[in-house]
């Protein structure tokens, strides 16, 4: 009895030594760079989410990743340029606010200037510790799939991944987003096959966590119903249904799988709201409202009159029907209920407007703003290690094989 109990404990602690030398490694390279560009204005987001629950910095991300890195700073005695132009008046002011609290802070009333290597390394707690739990989550999901002791090898290769090690410690959107959908995933496909009122609350509040680290995880919702779909036809297979009675049976369950889903939208955003109305209490209204008006005045083809691009009866072009999101979105603004759902749809709105009005980029001897299809699949080959790309091929093919199979 007891050899079985240790051999139960040893995956444990191997995959503790993983996760300590992976913080380990985290936390060195950490100690040995400076601030990215991005962390430049992550980082002083969060400290005004958190410390004056205020949300006019760096609307165009989520605030749970930069907030949860912000918290630590709530214990050290910092400069805050509340006082300046850039945080009173400008329209997201992020990158001046990022300059005068890391690098260009003034001692006031006998307190030194701050520290910009302490604020940047105290930062990065928040994000190593969402890497480490998301390597936790990869075992737990692994040990269901594979067993305790094979669930340690996807383990150690995302927890060794350089890939992996070169972003943990960012304050930035990326581990943090594959941490949220990764559970949101999680949890649902746990639903799916062992549906309960605890695993559909959990997966309702991994959503919701999801949404609140970037804001490209709102494509879980599609994907969730490409899941319900799978897993309908599965059960339509195992179940050995006949053709036409089956086939009522299969849009009974589909149906109900929907309902549920949409459930888990709802339990999800009511997440979002309550994160969002806590950090836009201190906001002020009108400074929302204006600060919303002029970050979408070019949102497609600027402001109409009377609603215009909201009414069905309007002979406008289908683009610029697309303003009647911005204008919903500075009525929301305004709103005392709806403002943080406001402050949310207005980040989802940049994010288009960053989208249509592209990012010039330099890859491999071209220069573009409209990108390339085939970046991601280049960069994800020549980044990600050798054997990794291997064991991929691998699974993918052996996938097909079986899919082939049935």
């Amino acid at each position: 009895m007891k050899r079985f109990r240790v051999l139960e404990i040893i995956p444990w602690l191997i995959l503790g030594l993983f996760i300590l030398a992976s913080f380990i490694l985290m936390f060195n390279a950490s100690q040995q760079e400076s601030a990215t560009m991005d962390e430049l204005a992550h980082i002083p987001s969060g400290y005004g989410y958190v410390r004056y629950l205020d949300y006019r910095l760096n609307p165009e991300h989520p605030p749970l990743i930069k907030a949860l890195a912000a918290l630590p700073l709530l214990f050290q005695k910092l400069n805050f340029p509340t006082d300046k132009s850039s945080w009173q008046t400008d329209v997201n002011g992020q990158w001046a606010v990022g300059a005068r609290f890391l690098y260009e802070s003034t001692p006031a009333g006998g307190q030194a200037g701050n520290d910009a290597d302490k604020i940047i390394q105290w930062s990065r707690l928040g994000p190593m510790l969402l890497t480490i739990l998301l390597i936790f989550f990869i075992y737990i999901w692994a040990k269901e799939l594979i067993g305790r002791w094979w669930a340690l090898f996807p383990t150690f290769l995302f927890g060794f991944s350089p890939t992996v090690l070169a972003h943990g410690h960012y304050v930035t959107t990326d581990i943090g987003a594959a941490l949220g959908i990764f559970i949101a995933s999680y949890y649902f496909v746990k639903f799916l096959f062992k549906p309960s009122r605890r695993h559909l609350i959990f997966a309702g509040v991994a959503l919701g966590i999801a949404q609140l680290t970037k804001f490209s995880a709102v494509l879980l919702i599609p994907f969730f119903g490409f899941l319900i779909i799978v897993f309908c036809l599965w059960e339509f297979k195992n179940k050995g249904y006949g053709l036409f009675a089956g086939f009522g049976q299969l849009l009974k369950i589909f149906f109900r799988y929907i309902f549920y889903l949409i459930i888990i939208f709802a339990i999800g955003y009511f997440i979002v709201y309550l994160v969002y109305f806590v950090f836009t209490l201190n906001y002020p209204v009108e400074k929302q409202k204006s600060d919303t008006q002029f970050t979408l005045t070019s949102f497609a083809g600027g402001p109409d009159r009377n609603w215009e691009s909201c009414r069905l009866d309007s002979k406008i072009s289908l683009a610029r029907r697309a303003r009647c999101l911005a204008e919903i979105n500075i009525w929301m603004s305004q709103n005392k209920i709806l403002r943080p759902l406001g402050q949310y749809m207005l980040g989802v709105l940049m994010v288009f407007q960053r989208s249509a009005g592209g990012n010039t980029a330099y890859f491999l001897g071209e220069v573009s703003a409209a990108g390339w299809w085939y970046y991601f699949p280049v960069v994800f080959i020549l980044k990600e290690s050798i054997p990794s790309l291997i064991l991929i091929a691998f699974a993918l093919l052996l996938g097909i094989w079986r899919v082939l199979k049935c």
